[in-house]
């Protein structure tokens, strides 16, 4: 009878000890969890399974939050980050590591595959920006500690009637880069850089007022100046032909942020 029932608790203690494991397995590659839900959202873990996203759920590493066009959702990353998710949106959060401390082996990416995002940096992006990116089928964008937004135009949107397909990248506050095989441009606050293809050299564009809110720029004491860094643009075929002697490339003529004057209101995050 002894061995009996010995017999018959093992199985059981193994079966708890199963689970518990599992749920350390089902939790873990927490990336954040959603805090404002509006509409029809839904989120698709990397096993294919679909449920509607709820203020308060956690949002995983290789989950899709899909958007429907009256949905949007916002979600608090570990490292302090927000990300808020416009209508009609796909956005992949490839990979998220944050020990809770900046280690070398913190990670935050991301991949928008259909309409736009807005994204607030948290310790990942502004203490290591190496390890923060977000990539479309037309460049990957990197980050120096900021407030910016993306959005893809996909061929046979309804945007795509009136402006050229592609990724859009505009900088609210900081700095951003946009990189695909051809070269590289930085983006500064109320720039917008634009990508149409990932052999195509990104550009600086006017701001989308479509797509984009311009930012009024932060009053400066004394002086309505705005100051910063001009963009730098990096056109690889320039720097290859450069590489040879004697064959010198004149730069790309430097270009300035676009500021809108005497702009009052604040950008809306939808």
């Amino acid at each position: 009878m002894k061995t009996t029932k010995l017999s018959s608790v093992i199985p059981s203690f193994l079966l708890t000890a199963c689970l518990a494991f599992s749920g350390a397995i089902a939790y873990a590659g927490v990336a954040g969890n959603a805090q404002f839900v509006n509409g029809s959202v839904q989120i698709t873990n990397a096993a294919g399974q679909t449920r509607d996203l709820k203020k308060g759920d956690a949002v995983h590493e290789s989950d899709m939050v899909t958007t429907a066009k009256n949905g949007s959702a916002q979600i608090r990353m570990l490292d302090g980050g927000l990300i808020a998710v416009r209508p009609d949106s796909k956005l992949k959060f490839d990979s998220f590591v944050f020990s809770g401390q900046i280690d070398g082996t913190e990670k935050s990416f991301f991949s928008l595959l259909k309409g736009g995002f807005r994204a607030i940096t948290g310790l990942i992006g502004h203490k290591n920006k190496e390890s923060y990116r977000i990539s479309t089928a037309e460049t990957t964008i990197g980050v120096r500690g900021t407030d910016h937004e993306t959005f893809v135009v996909l061929p046979g949107s309804e945007l795509a009637t009136t402006i050229p397909v592609g990724t859009y990248n505009k900088v609210n506050v900081g700095e951003t880069v946009m990189i695909s095989s051809k070269g590289t441009i930085n983006i500064l606050p109320n720039q917008m850089g634009f990508a149409g293809g990932i052999d195509q050299m990104p550009q600086i564009q006017p701001v989308n007022t479509n797509l984009f809110t311009i930012v009024p720029p932060p009053a400066l004491q004394g002086t309505t100046e705005v100051t910063g860094r001009a963009s730098t643009v990096v056109d690889n075929a320039i720097l290859e032909q450069n590489i040879t002697p004697g064959n010198a490339v004149q730069g790309t003529p430097t270009l300035r942020p676009i500021i809108k004057e005497n702009a009052s209101a604040a950008p809306t995050v939808f």
